[in-house]
């Protein structure tokens, strides 16, 4: 017993230390992957993330300043809003006392009263009448009787306290008053140098003028929030214009008493004005008390330059201003140091945990790709998969030249998709053209997969085009269908049919720094134009008609919207001409954004086919198209095939002699890659992802402009 449990102690000591030395391995490894360029950028992120958090930092700081200044700006334009609404009842009641002559004191309450409820910052309307001598007497004794003036016309004396006026040319007393004060009535304004300094001011200049802040003569001496008049006067009629005649004619002042503490509280309920206080003085007035303070003690509150703004309030009285001061309350509109600290810290623990993660998955791809080896390459990246093999990003162990490498997919069975697959590159490794595209290499891996490595490609296909850019000109569809003839002329010479010419298996590419360089893809349709001959012969061992025609689950090979209506009704008498169709077809399709025949399934296409030609192009193309261009699709298009160009060189030589306006040249392509390339190549990267296409696999690359 003992001797087993030391056995068991030594193999869990050997087990812990094997688990040491593979973390140590394993730290090793995630150590040596870590390069400078690591390091530099984890540095540049570290760099950014501080920047981050001080630009975060002062964009809190500006939006807190912006906020402050459009809460001030919010304040002052209340205030000169109220201040503007107030004054305009002064015009009400000026046409009142013009239009009515004698002003009554009960009209006048009835007129005011609605007014002051509308108004509340405006603690009084009063009517000052221009009273002569000899009009002084029976003015207060009419006052008295109606209990106004009890001590008729009445002045301050230099102490401060009430007496008679005495014996003068006029006088100017406050006769009507709502809401009425005992305390003053008959205080005549002629008598206060400042009060008719300003009602003078208004006289001369027939608008309303404002007088300093001054206290209430009801106050009797109490200490409290000053106010300020505002004068306009009434004439006998219009406005006589002149200074002597305005004196003359000058029947009295209608005046509104505005208290400015009621008016900037009521301004600041109306706006948000949480957390800012304001002080409200008049600049011609230094040495005078504030107009108003929010709050009480305002002037007593520590101020932070940089949140204290002085807004100019507008007064009816052209000649006078209000100042506004406004700042922020203690304690408020303080920057968010908290979320600036945050981003910095985010930032750099992302960059951090970036380096990690990057070197780690460095590690587990270096080990993976020296895993996944086909033949002598490493796989990289899946570009893509279709209906018969599977489209890796590779390179190659020595020559490291990039490459795509097609395998038969996963879950293809059976000799005869192998034979097809097969057939497919060693028929597609004869042609040289450089319109078509290259194979290097074929073989099979160890478990008796086969591949064929082929020419990476970086661009768009056909209809990734359209889709980017709408129709093209009719000299870009000659310049690109003319390259497509040559690669089928090579083809077709090598008595191959290609049988699936589509817009998705022409590519466009800048190829060896020639731009709009046109590549034809996929060949795994491809049939030599021989099968065609023994399978109409019926030779002995020959596969079935329709086999021609007809993929091992019986759907059709080919693309329908594309497809020689031979190709559908009888695929044992196609010819190169299918493929003169195909080519007719893309052009049709190129200059109009849409198929010449399109239907919804395969026997609508070859009804279309069937009824004839399709919509002319100069109804349907969104570009001009020469005459001969349309004739030549529509030849390409016939559904007769005798009625087709013989050959693709035929056709190739149509082509050239059609005279097209203007003519595609390599300034315009080469014009075109470098203004729309980059874009083009990102949005035919987006569409690609997860898309699974039958017989199509296009090598696509956003970042490969340049290359």
């Amino acid at each position: 017993m003992q001797s087993g449990g030391t056995g068991r102690s030594g193999s869990g000591a050997d087990t812990s230390r094997f688990t040491i030395r593979r973390l140590r391995s394993a730290f090793f490894l995630w150590r040596t992957s870590i390069r400078a360029t690591d390091l530099l950028v984890t540095a540049v992120f570290l760099a950014l993330s501080l920047g981050l958090g001080a630009y975060v930092f002062a964009r809190a700081r500006a939006a807190t300043h912006l906020e402050f200044a459009q809460k001030g700006k919010d304040l002052q334009g209340r205030v000169s809003q109220k201040v503007a609404s107030s004054l305009e009842n002064l015009y009400t009641l000026q046409n009142f006392v013009q239009a009515s002559g004698s002003v009554q004191r009960e009209l006048f309450r009835t007129l005011a009263y609605p007014m002051l409820a509308r108004n509340r910052e405006v603690y009084s309307f009063e009517w000052l009448p221009l009273v002569r001598e000899p009009e002084r007497q029976k003015m207060e004794a009419a006052s008295k009787a109606e209990h106004l003036m009890e001590n008729g016309f009445w002045q301050l004396d230099p102490d401060g306290k009430p007496e008679p006026v005495g014996r003068r040319a006029f006088y100017v007393p406050i006769l009507y008053m709502e809401p009425p004060s005992a305390r003053a009535l008959g205080f005549d304004i002629a008598s206060d140098e400042i009060r008719w300094g300003t009602a003078g001011k208004a006289r001369d200049s027939a608008g309303i003028a404002i007088s300093p802040p001054f206290d209430l003569i009801e106050s009797e001496g109490r200490k409290g929030p000053p106010a300020v008049a505002a004068y306009l006067p009434v004439y006998q009629g219009a406005d006589p214009g002149s200074e002597d005649k305005r004196l003359t004619a000058l029947q009295g002042f209608v005046v509104a008493i505005l208290r400015a503490e009621l008016l900037v509280n009521q301004a600041a309920s109306d706006v948000d004005a949480s957390g800012v206080g304001l002080i409200l003085r008049d600049p011609a007035q230094p040495d005078s008390a504030a107009l108003a303070e929010r709050p009480a003690d305002a002037a007593k509150l520590p101020r932070r330059p940089e949140f204290q703004l002085t807004y100019k309030v507008q007064l009816p009285d052209p000649k006078k201003e209000w100042a506004m001061d406004v700042f922020a309350l203690p304690g408020q509109y303080q920057p968010p140091h908290r979320g600036a600290v945050e981003a910095a810290l985010v930032g750099m623990l992302v960059s951090l945990v970036g380096l990690v993660t990057l070197t780690s998955l460095r590690t587990i791809s270096t080990l993976r790709r020296q895993a996944e080896k086909v033949g002598p390459y490493r796989l990289i990246t899946r570009l893509g998969k279709g209906a018969m093999g599977v489209v890796w990003e590779a390179r190659h162990a020595l020559l490291r030249r990039p490459t795509a490498v097609k395998l038969l997919a996963p879950g293809v069975e059976g000799e005869r998709a192998l034979a097809r697959f097969e057939r497919e590159v060693q028929l597609t490794a004869g042609l040289t053209h450089p319109s078509t595209i290259a194979i290097y290499d074929y073989g099979r891996t160890r478990d008796g997969v086969f591949y064929y490595a082929m020419e990476l490609l970086h661009g768009i296909n056909l209809a990734q085009l359209v889709q980017f850019d709408g129709p093209i000109s009719a000299g870009r569809v000659v310049h690109l269908l003319r390259q497509a003839c040559g690669a089928l002329t090579e083809a077709h010479a090598a008595g191959l049919i290609h049988r699936d010419i589509k817009p998705q298996n022409l590519m466009l590419c800048v190829y060896g720094g020639i731009p709009d360089f046109l590549k034809v893809l996929d060949f795994g349709l491809v049939k030599e134009i021989g099968d065609v001959e023994r399978i109409g012969a019926g030779a002995p061992g020959a596969p079935d008609a329709n086999d021609a025609a007809l993929s091992q689950d019986g759907s059709l090979l080919g693309t329908p919207l594309y497809m020689a209506p031979e190709g559908m009704s009888d695929p044992s008498k196609i010819d190169l001409r299918a493929d003169l169709f195909g080519v007719g077809a893309v052009g049709y399709f190129l200059l109009t954004g849409s198929s010449p025949f399109p239907g919804r399934t395969a026997i609508e296409v070859f009804k279309l086919e069937r009824q004839g030609p399709p919509p002319p192009l100069s109804k349907s193309a969104k570009c001009p198209v020469p005459p001969a261009l349309e004739e030549i699709l529509h030849r390409c298009l016939s559904f007769d095939r005798g009625d087709r160009p013989s050959s693709a060189e035929e056709l190739d030589s149509l082509l050239e002699a059609c005279r097209v306006e203007p003519v595609w040249t390599n300034a315009l392509a080469k014009a075109w890659w470098q203004d729309r390339g980059r874009a083009a190549l990102k949005a035919a990267a987006r569409e690609h992802e997860d898309r699974e296409e039958r017989g199509q696999f296009l090598m696509l690359s956003s970042d490969s402009w340049g290359r």
